[in-house]
């Protein structure tokens, strides 16, 4: 398969790397001018937990792309839940007769890609790794080799030809599954991003302390409770969170023992991971603009046009926004201004 990564930040680049490593024929385009020259230069470099890597893939900057006149089996997409619209517009002229888009992104943005190039052209990769970016040319995998790494479904719930060719192709990246839920693995996944992501922004815990610290938890499960609720008014099934049966994180908020058994496991997940930050917290950091609104957002107006209530969402939202715009700074003092 010839295959693109558009977006090569903490996600693409990693995908990036481990599928060039494999000799997979591999193109890297992004909008970082210093990312594609120092690629180019010296190479995209891995720190993993287990090993450090360099490999040497094609790199492109956007405007080089229409010159360069390829065509793609599978164009990855790793850019934020807010570059969607355009990315996608823009890699459907490089899309190969029965090429498609793989969504390796946070949020749900199936969608808004088959907008762009048609629900026949559409992948979902449900992206579980851990890894972060904060110089160009350079990426950090903070989660182990061996911990579950990629999940990919057809929106049909299909299981087809090209889904299990490019299950095999994301492989090289760590162990992968193919999926007849893909919305359910997705709302799965956008729990785990909403009970953390932004949590992380506005406190400046990172991963691993989130689930330490026992505010933080009592705040994740009323997350997960109101996203729960959302899907089940829209008709999804929402598959385990972290491990733990969905529907248990509603019971949660009236039974002790459901909720101290879910705080045992949310600590135990913890111990396992490293010390790295969530996306939506390095945004924070580099003064960018951030996912949230794809995030505790995206379950807010879902929420809104299911008529299921969502306040801890939308509080969430809501702070980050303050903490995005530099009004407050990071802090665990921020938490006691999430009123709902």
């Amino acid at each position: 398969m010839r295959i693109a990564v558009l977006g090569v930040g903490a996600i693409g680049g990693v995908i990036g790397a481990y599928l060039t490593r494999a000799g997979r024929d591999v193109t890297l385009i992004d909008t970082w001018p210093a990312n594609v020259e120092r690629i180019r230069s010296e190479g995209l470099s891995v720190a993993a937990v287990e090993e450090e890597f360099t490999v040497k893939p094609e790199a492109l900057h956007l405007g080089e792309v229409s010159a360069a006149r390829r065509s793609f089996d599978a164009i990855v997409l790793a850019v934020k839940s807010y570059d969607t619209k355009w990315a996608a517009t823009f890699a459907e002229p490089y899309l190969a007769p029965g090429g498609f888009i793989v969504s390796a992104q946070n949020s749900i943005n199936e969608e808004t890609i088959a907008g762009a190039v048609g629900w026949s052209r559409v992948v979902g990769c449900v992206v579980t790794l851990g890894a972060g970016m904060y110089e160009p040319g350079r990426v950090n995998r903070t989660s182990d080799m061996n911990r579950h790494s990629f999940t990919l479904g057809e929106p049909s719930g299909r299981t087809t030809e090209r889904l299990e060719r490019i299950a095999e192709v994301m492989a090289a990246g760590g162990p992968t599954k193919t999926t007849t839920n893909l919305w359910g693995e997705r709302w799965a996944k956008l729990a785990t991003n909403s009970m953390s992501n932004a949590l992380a922004g506005l406190t400046g815990l990172k991963s691993a302390d989130l689930r330490r610290n026992s505010r933080t938890r009592e705040v994740a499960i009323h997350v997960a409770a109101e996203l729960v609720a959302v899907a089940g008014a829209l008709g999804v099934s929402v598959e385990p969170i972290q491990g733990i049966p969905a529907h248990l994180y509603a019971e949660a908020l009236t039974d002790g023992e459901v909720r101290e058994n879910i705080e045992g496991k949310m600590t135990e997940y913890g111990a396992t991971l490293r010390e790295g930050r969530p996306s939506l917290a390095q945004d924070i950091m580099k003064g960018r603009k951030t996912e949230v609104d794809y995030l505790n957002g995206y379950v807010a107006a879902q929420g809104k046009d299911a008529g299921a209530p969502t306040p801890m969402n939308q509080a969430i939202l809501d702070l980050t926004k303050r903490v995005e715009s530099g009004e407050i700074p990071p802090s665990l003092d921020n938490l006691r201004l999430l009123s709902t």
